[in-house]
């Protein structure tokens, strides 16, 4: 799975750019700082379902002080001898009260446009890291968990209309309770049999998908902590999930689990109305890697030793993927080397070129890149791009 050729009219602070990639499995895009490698590389990550690594509104994206309206990513990507053209746009109105398709991302698959976003890992997948998921062991649990689930999805595209189903209905129950505690009440069960009818109905949902949830990122850790590390200079780690869902599902059956899991969602509807939050599910779960040879979790290593538990991380999955779909993801990998010894940095590109994935690598400067940079794709923006 490579990509081929890619285009961005009107997208961040470039007008309009197009590439063409031939057959190297690297791409290196230098330059200095500022000048639109993240740019480009984040237009490559609207190629797969959500807002991009920046997680960016669709109208901050069009170009500054630019006169049109609309900014686009056109791509062709390649999968042996199935070709594949995805086009993603969005018209943007800021002053008027948007018509239909303005204000939204519009995507087309072969010139035909999509409804779903889930159909795009069954063309491509993408991973990414980027510099802002150097403290990921550190920040939010959310921020892993969606992390998590990214990776589920590039296996399982279905998954993603699981967490979508899940978190709307999240959403609703929010919605109702908060609705009471904004009138200066807390919930009592009993007080509106019409309002606990309600939120029974979407917490049976939420239980539902909050198991479905829960097995798939089950399944996944243990197909993801079976595959053996042979590289030596990549620490030995394993995944595991922390959270109170955890503690009600693994200790029991599926029937009994589902029964004490409602149980604890109907029994929360008071504090959760006070707190504005649901006070248990698969959303409170927190993703946990263990480093095997100290026996501690990421979090308690050096900043040195968090960044290389997180590549090694990220090559198991591309070698699970690799096994489960025949085809590993395309992999963008934003100034990921400036900090990496050369030792470090010689072994993950030997990773990497035994993985046969299409990686695109920014950095300032093309001797980071030494070892590899005979045999790749080389752009340098501001030379040979010009925005």
């Amino acid at each position: 799975m490579k990509l081929r050729s890619i285009y961005l009219e009107n997208f961040r602070s470039y007008n309009k750019l197009r590439l063409n990639i031939n057959k190297s499995n690297f791409v290196i895009l230098t330059g200095r700082n500022g000048i639109g490698k993240t740019n480009l590389l984040e237009a490559l990550s609207f190629l797969a379902p959500g807002k991009g690594f920046r997680n960016s509104k669709l109208d901050d994206i069009l170009k500054k002080n630019s006169s049109s309206k609309h900014w686009l990513i056109h791509s062709q990507i390649e999968d042996g001898k199935k070709k594949y053209e995805i086009g993603i746009g969005c018209y943007i109105n800021k002053f008027n009260t948007p018509k239909k398709n303005e204000n939204k991302k519009i995507i087309k698959i072969d010139g035909k446009q999509i409804k779903r976003q889930s159909e795009l890992p069954n063309i491509l997948s993408l991973i990414w890291l980027i510099p802002e998921m150097d403290i990921f062991f550190r920040t939010s649990s959310s921020v892993r968990r969606k992390f998590l689930d990214r990776f589920i999805f590039n296996l399982k595209p279905d998954y993603l209309i699981t967490i979508r189903n899940y978190e709307k209905n999240l959403k609703e129950r929010y919605k109702l309770l908060t609705n009471i505690t904004f009138n200066n009440f807390s919930y009592k069960e009993g007080e509106d049999l019409k309002l606990d009818l309600w939120l029974t109905k979407i917490e049976e949902k939420l239980v539902t998908d909050g198991i479905k949830i829960f097995l798939e990122r089950k399944k996944f850790i243990e197909k993801f902590n079976s595959l053996p590390i042979h590289s030596k200079s990549f620490p030995k780690i394993k995944l595991f999930l922390h959270g109170n869902i955890e503690k009600i599902l693994i200790s029991e059956n599926e029937e009994n689990g589902k029964i004490k899991y409602l149980n604890k969602i109907r029994k929360s509807r008071k504090i959760d109305s006070i707190k504005g939050s649901i006070s248990y599910g698969p959303n409170k779960s927190d993703l946990k890697t263990l480093y095997i040879k100290k026996n501690i979790t990421a979090d308690k290593c050096s900043t040195g030793e968090q960044k290389i538990i997180l590549i090694a991380v990220i090559i198991q999955f591309c070698k699970l993927l690799k096994i489960k779909k025949g085809n590993p993801p395309i992999l963008l990998l934003d100034e990921l080397v400036v900090h990496l010894d050369e030792k470090i940095k010689l072994s993950l590109f030997e990773e990497l070129k035994n993985l046969n994935s299409q990686v695109w690598m920014s950095g300032s400067d093309k001797s980071l890149f030494k070892s590899i940079y005979n045999e790749a794709e080389k752009f340098e923006i501001g030379q040979n791009i010009k925005q």
